[in-house]
């Protein structure tokens, strides 16, 4: 936000050095980002033209006499000589001079030269040197000299000469202070800054000749959108350049001047930080305005001639027939301010800044007007808006009012009063103020205060919005009171606050347990892409009706490769090992844990999480990465693990299982098909396991208990049984470990299987298999003797024969 101190010093007395004021303002939470000169040129001067001729080796230069001011010791003038090629300088005017080292507007320096022979020691200047136009001195705005209308003193500088050797300072502002989208609000607070009373200016209230309604009547169709319109009807319009105070206040903010009825709502807009808007009239069907959404598809041609469709969703400003301007954003082409007007509508409104902000975003334009109404503005300075507007067109004889206020407002204008807790103010601060001089601060600042007891009773002006009601009304005020009374006067100490032990969650803390363990087997964590390519599910041989198939599409991907969610992490980790291996890293062992997410819910799509694990090389084998997965449950402490035949396509028929705790399913694992490692360019076996996370750590018990080693020796047992080819090792196993026996049962493990190539071959039967497992026999409380092994081996083999017709291979 700029502000000019020619505007400033209207309401407040300036007796500090730019800086000075600066840093009071950074105190007060104020940033000055620049501290603007109103005259950028610099080392400019007044001069008088003596004397002209023409110059001895050039038909359009001149060489000048000109008096700078300078006398030598006999009190004779010293002039200097100019030579310039302007024609619309003549002997007797004064004109601005720029002398060895001055800078010009556009940063370009000016030293002494020989110009065809003749030096020049300077160079006349107009307004485009002095970076200024016909807003701060009129003529300026032409492209020759500068001839200076009055009479000034020789070697006088140019920015005195014109009254324009103050500064413009441009104030970087919080997003909660929209008060200080204003002049009148940055005076506020720089008066307060300066020790000083801020006094706003009392607008005088001009009531016009006739009845209004007689040319306007206003209509609001939605006052959600809308819950403040106001206006007021001024005839017989003079339209006509601003007077140049106005045009310099506007330009110095950064308006441009254009006439003088859209230069006072601009006026206003800067003044008060309320977006104001003119209308012609005449071009509004029966002069009744319609604040309506706008129809789909309907279109309103802009003041920058630009046609944009609007949506239903929009707010417009309209009459019967058309719309003549898009709320809080930009008026209408067809009913602008032209030097033919006559007849002019006014506005001020309120409209809800969710919506101005959405429109804004929707059509891809921000104006000043759009940028405050999505901060936010309020109903009491709305009417404070159009009144001041009014007030400058009666003042400037812009037009004739007829009548008062058109308008209807549905927003809640009375005082707002809040109480704050002068005990937690200090808490907040860490200060030990009284409420009496809160209460002086926050007048400073005209925020009217009374203390009651231990609390501080507020009513909220109007502008300040930002100051909340309820439970954040101690921590605003807090604020308040902090930055007035000075946050350098309030004494540095540490932070502090009640301390507590952190804790990992218990799923994060596995998850570490996990990740630790795998990589002290030899495995590498990898982070793949959550997105995915459809192929790859092809390239997995999944059927149309696989879960995996369920995938979520993204609506804008980055590319086809990356267009759905993954179902699985078994893609990823299969492009690792082709990179590795392509790169030769040397690494086959990896693992991801990560999230996967399934398309089965019409609302939300399901995320899990999974822990995948690849291994490749020559020593790897399905049982290798089998004993992986054991060891890593029994370190988690998983009971009852156990695998069965099966899983996914993409599994090699004769080398895969799925992995069971407590017999849940809780995942798969295998060799990779060959149709699937040739589609993934892998020339080698690979084998792969994925685990529902959350499954498995449902069945992980929180406590592990200690188990004593064996006291006793254990009894190592090998028993080769002949069963039918169907039964599988697992079958077996599960038998052995639920026999009732006279000894414990332990490590139970198969080592040798044998197929016969042809019938009777080694004593086994035609449809049949030889299996040999070795187990572990003992006792809690004694060493095992022989009739005790006999006996459990035959009870072992007893319920084999029971369960599985299971034969001793003699």
């Amino acid at each position: 936000m700029k502000l000019p101190l020619k505007w400033l010093k209207d309401h407040v007395e300036y007796k500090v050095s730019h800086q000075e004021f600066a840093n009071l303002m950074l105190l007060r939470g104020f940033e000055v980002a620049d501290i603007i000169p109103e005259m950028k040129a610099t080392g400019v001067v007044v001069c008088t033209i003596d004397a002209i001729e023409q110059h001895p080796n050039a038909e359009r230069l001149r060489v000048c006499s000109v008096d700078i001011g300078k006398t030598d010791e006999t009190g004779e003038k010293q002039n200097i000589t100019i030579v310039t090629n302007a024609q619309n300088v003549k002997e007797g005017d004064q004109v601005p001079v720029a002398l060895d080292g001055a800078v010009l507007a556009d940063g370009m320096v000016i030293h002494p030269t020989k110009m065809r022979g003749v030096e020049s020691l300077g160079m006349f200047c107009g307004g485009a040197e002095l970076g200024i136009s016909d807003a701060e001195y009129p003529g300026a705005g032409g492209d020759s000299v500068l001839v200076l209308n009055e009479r000034y003193e020789n070697g006088d500088k140019i920015e005195t000469a014109l009254d324009l050797e103050d500064v413009v300072f441009d104030i970087e502002l919080t997003p909660n202070r929209t008060d200080c989208q204003s002049i009148l609000g940055l005076c506020r607070e720089a008066a307060s800054a300066l020790g000083q009373r801020f006094t706003e200016p009392e607008i005088k209230h001009i009531e016009g000749v006739g009845d209004a309604t007689e040319y306007a009547e206003v209509d609001v169709l939605n006052d959600t959108l809308c819950p403040r319109y106001l206006a007021r009807v001024v005839t017989d319009l003079k339209v006509e350049p601003s007077p140049s105070w106005m045009q310099l206040r506007l330009k110095l903010a950064g308006l441009r001047p254009i006439n003088n009825i859209v230069d006072i709502t601009n006026f206003v807009l800067l003044e008060y930080g309320h977006p104001m808007h003119a209308f012609d009239l005449s071009c509004i069907t029966d002069g009744h305005i319609v604040v309506r959404n706008a129809k789909q598809g309907e279109t309103v041609t802009a003041l920058d001639g630009k046609e944009r469709e609007v949506s239903n969703d929009m707010l417009l400003i309209a009459d019967p027939t058309k719309g003549v301007g898009i709320a809080g954003v930009m008026g209408g082409l067809n009913s602008e301010i032209t030097d033919e007007t006559k007849v002019a509508l006014f506005e001020s409104a309120v409209f809800l800044p969710e919506n101005i902000r959405h429109t804004t975003r929707k059509l891809r334009h921000s104006t000043d007007s759009s940028v405050r109404f999505c901060k936010g503005v309020e109903p009491v300075n709305a009417e404070k808006a159009i009144e001041r507007a009014i007030e400058l067109v009666y003042e400037l004889g812009a037009g004739k009012v007829v009548g008062g206020l058109i308008g209807t407002c549905e927003e809640k204008i009375e005082p707002r009063i809040v109480h704050a807790d002068i005990k937690h103010v200090n808490a907040i601060l860490n200060t030990d103020l009284s409420g009496e001089k809160m209460a002086e601060l926050l007048a400073s600042i005209n925020i009217p205060v009374t203390v009651e007891g231990d609390k501080l009773r507020i009513e909220v002006p109007h502008f300040r919005t930002d100051i909340e009601s309820g439970l954040e009304t101690d921590q605003d005020i807090a604020e308040e009171v902090g930055r007035l009374y000075g946050y350098d006067n309030i004494p540095p100490t540490l932070m502090n606050g009640d301390t507590f032990r952190g804790k990992l969650g218990e799923s994060f803390a596995r998850e570490d347990e996990i990740k630790d363990l795998l990589c002290s087997m030899g495995f590498m964590e990898l982070y793949n892409y959550n997105f995915t390519s459809p192929q790859e599910y092809d390239a997995l041989l999944l059927p149309a009706d696989d879960e995996k198939r369920q995938t979520v599409r993204l609506r804008n991907p980055f590319g086809e490769d990356q267009s759905l969610m993954r179902t699985t992490l078994i893609g990823g980790l299969l492009r690792t090992l082709r990179l590795n291996a392509n790169r030769k890293s040397g690494q086959g062992r990896f693992f991801e844990l990560g999230n996967v997410h399934f398309n089965n819910n019409p609302e939300l799509p399901e995320e899990r999480r999974l822990l995948g694990i690849v291994c490749t090389g020559a020593d790897e084998s399905f049982y290798t990465l089998k004993g992986v997965v054991e060891q890593l449950f029994s370190v988690l402490g998983a009971k009852q693990l156990r695998f069965e035949r099966g899983g996914g396509e993409y599994l090699h028929p004769g080398q895969k299982a799925h992995i069971l705790l407590e017999g849940e399913c809780i995942g798969e694992m295998g060799g990779v098909h060959p149709k699937v490692l040739k589609s993934f360019e892998l020339e080698k076996s690979a084998y792969i396991a994925e685990i529902d996370f959350f499954k498995l750590l449902s069945h992980l018990v929180a406590v592990k208990k200690f188990r004593p080693l064996p006291k006793f020796p254990l009894v190592p047992r090998d028993l080769a049984i002949v069963v039918d080819e169907a039964v599988e090792a697992q079958n077996i196993i599960d038998v052995i470990a639920a026999a009732k026996t006279a000894a414990i049962v332990e490590n139970v493990r198969v080592f040798d299987v044998f197929y016969p190539k042809t019938p009777g071959e080694k004593g086994i039967p035609e449809g049949k298999k030889s299996m040999a497992f070795r187990f572990e026999l003992r006792s809690e409380d004694h060493t095992l003797n022989d009739e005790e092994i006999n006996r459990t081996v035959n009870q072992i083999l007893k319920a084999l024969k029971f369960r599985l017709d299971a034969d001793l291979r003699s």
